[in-house]
Formats: C-alpha cells, structure tokens, sequence
C-alpha cells in the first residue's frame, strides 16, 4: 500500500486522535521522529480490512515493532487461513504483526 504523507492529519481529523507525531513532520521530530508516524490503530484496521471475513473476527491482537514513518509503502502479509498477519517496509523491516481469533 502507498501510504500519503498527509494521512495521520486525514485520520486524526476523523477519529479525535491529533497526537502531534502523526500530523506534521515538524510536531514529529519534537518527539524524536524524523517525520510523521501512522497512526497505530489504522494500521491495524486497515489489516483487518484485508480479512476475508472481517464480519468473523471476535478478538484482535496486534504488536507494534516499528513505526511506518508517512509518507511510507509497505506491503501486507497473512498465513493461509488468514488468522496471522504481518505489516513490512520495502527493506523487510516489521512494523506491526497481529492475530486475529474467529467465531466458530
């Protein structure tokens, strides 16, 4: 996925969530980072958005390893049966991986 450098401003506008690290890449660096960081819980729904039955899914653990610094591309990964799932920059590096429990 091609991620936009404005997306942390686009989401904290529809979710309340204006932490200064994800809208500007100048209110990121104050906190140590070299541009604005994507949101945590975005990156998580946008993964289980990929589900094949995201209806199904009754509990959801993710673990967060590395930041996606906007603007960023990263690409999406899930096992077999679709309850793990991975989030990696182009170089390899691990931004987030999850679980996901289903209905039975």
């Amino acid at each position: 996925w091609r991620l936009p450098g404005d997306l942390g401003r686009r989401y904290g506008a529809v979710s309340g969530d204006r932490n200064p690290i994800h809208l500007h890449p100048l209110t990121a660096r104050l906190f140590g980072f070299p541009r604005a960081v994507a949101h945590g819980m975005w990156t998580v729904a946008r993964c289980l958005a990929e589900a094949d039955d995201p209806a199904g899914i009754h509990s959801v653990r993710a673990d967060f390893r590395a930041p996606v610094l906007l603007p960023a591309t990263v690409t999406y990964a899930a096992d077999a049966a679709g309850n793990a799932f991975a989030l990696r920059g182009p170089d390899g590096r691990v931004h987030l991986t999850g679980t996901v429990g289903r209905h039975v």
